[in-house]
């Protein structure tokens, strides 16, 4: 396999690479201190990965062949439908490790399976290095950059309702914090309607995806299912303790908002998001999960980029490995959506975001509030199960399995 070099966004990337939970490994690579890894067999597996695991330390081709064969078998969530491949047909681990990936094609025609992904283990680090980035402690990472919420607004629409406006880029530590900040604003202004706008964020961390959706709905949906997270069948104990739930409070603090703090909750039966093929993972997330609850998400842009699954990083013997592990369906079991979600009004994005002068996703979404339709000629649908067609512009600034994360506490163990 030739690797793709990681662009777009290196800072978005070098956060999710420090902020992703390393889950044991070996070989030197030196992450078996860290908190939050996954000691020994993932729960429900079987003992073979732990033998194999064991010889880790031996970092022979081999052995990584063994090990990664193994590991897939206990944590894929295909694993059951991994192929049978020679492994003395390959002469390293990456082409190894994506021969063995379930690539038949999912409903929308895709391969199912075009997310996970191995990387040198030193590229990661070089990246960390190079951006200036540190630990600060174990599990406790430093924020990367402050641009994650770069306007909040309030427009008047034609008609004269007032509607709240957030830009919302990056699901990375801080953006939390940085909402929170943004829906107080809203609520102390009284807005009628949000327009939500994440056609340039490609995902990132769970928790903050929750605290967002959590916002949007109000105390009636508090206790309900944000994100059910499925692991394999080897793992039902996993997935049975794997459930994230609308709330009123931070559930996962941030350094401005400890766990527990009361969240601005704008109780709206009607959300407008901003899509391109670039919203992705977490921020589909949002999507989803506010459907399962029966908020109205009106959707103005184009087809989001189709990825309902999750990763958590595994090392091993100078090796990060991203295999999918889990699936997120909302309240009402849905998650298939490889194909994207459909905008209800297709409109291709021009102008600058959050100019109603010139953005002409906000000006569909604000035709779509005063007139309960979509401007002449975009209206398409509901779900799509068609492949999506990206821009040149729309794709995903973060690599597949850095989308969908979760925090170190939030991994198994």
């Amino acid at each position: 396999m030739q690797l793709k070099p990681l662009s777009r966004s290196l800072a978005a990337l070098a956060a999710s690479l420090l902020l992703l939970a390393s889950c044991g490994g070996g070989g030197g690579d030196g992450d078996g201190a860290a908190a939050g890894l996954m000691p020994g067999v993932p729960p429900g597996g079987s003992a073979a990965y732990a033998g194999v695991a064991g010889d880790a330390q031996s970092c022979s081709l081999d052995r990584q062949k063994n090990f990664v064969r193994a590991y897939l078998d206990e944590v894929y969530l295909w694993y059951d439908e991994i192929p049978s491949v020679d492994p003395a047909a390959y002469s390293n681990i990456p082409d190894y490790f994506n021969a063995l990936l379930v690539r038949t094609p999912d409903a929308s025609g895709q391969p199912r399976d075009r997310f996970s992904a191995v990387l040198p283990l030193p590229q990661a680090q070089d990246l960390r290095k190079s951006l200036g980035l540190e630990q600060a402690s174990a599990g406790t990472l430093l924020k990367a950059h402050t641009n994650f919420v770069p306007l909040t607004q309030v427009v008047n629409s034609g008609t004269g309702r007032k509607v709240g406006y957030i830009l919302f880029n990056d699901h990375d530590v801080g953006a939390q914090d940085d909402l929170i900040a943004a829906f107080r604003n809203l609520q102390g202004q009284g807005v009628q309607d949000l327009v939500l706008d994440l056609r340039n964020n490609s995902g990132g961390y769970l928790y903050i995806a929750l605290a967002a959706a959590s916002m949007i709905t109000g105390p009636q949906n508090n206790g309900q299912v944000f994100e059910q997270l499925r692991y394999n069948a080897k793992r039902t104990q996993l997935t049975a303790q794997s459930t994230l739930r609308f709330a009123g409070t931070v559930q996962y603090g941030e350094s401005q908002n400890p766990a527990g703090t009361p969240l601005p909750q704008l109780a709206l039966p009607r959300v407008f998001v901003l899509t391109t093929g670039a919203t992705c993972s977490a921020s589909e997330s949002i999507i989803n999960s506010l459907r399962g609850v029966n908020v109205q998400v009106v959707r103005v842009g184009t087809t989001t980029c189709g990825k309902p699954y999750g990763f958590q990083q595994k090392n091993n013997c100078g090796y990060a490995y991203f295999p999918i592990e889990f699936q997120g369906t909302n309240a009402q079991g849905f998650g298939d959506y490889t194909g994207g979600f459909q905008p209800t009004c297709n409109v291709a994005a021009s102008g600058t975001p959050g100019d109603p002068a010139s953005d002409t996703l906000l000006q569909g979404a604000l035709t779509y509030i005063d007139t309960g339709a979509c401007p002449a000629g975009t209206a398409t649908g509901v779900q799509s199960a068609g492949t999506p067609v990206l821009g040149a512009s729309e794709v995903p600034r973060r690599p597949g399995w850095a989308g969908r994360l979760l925090l170190p506490q939030q991994q198994p163990r």
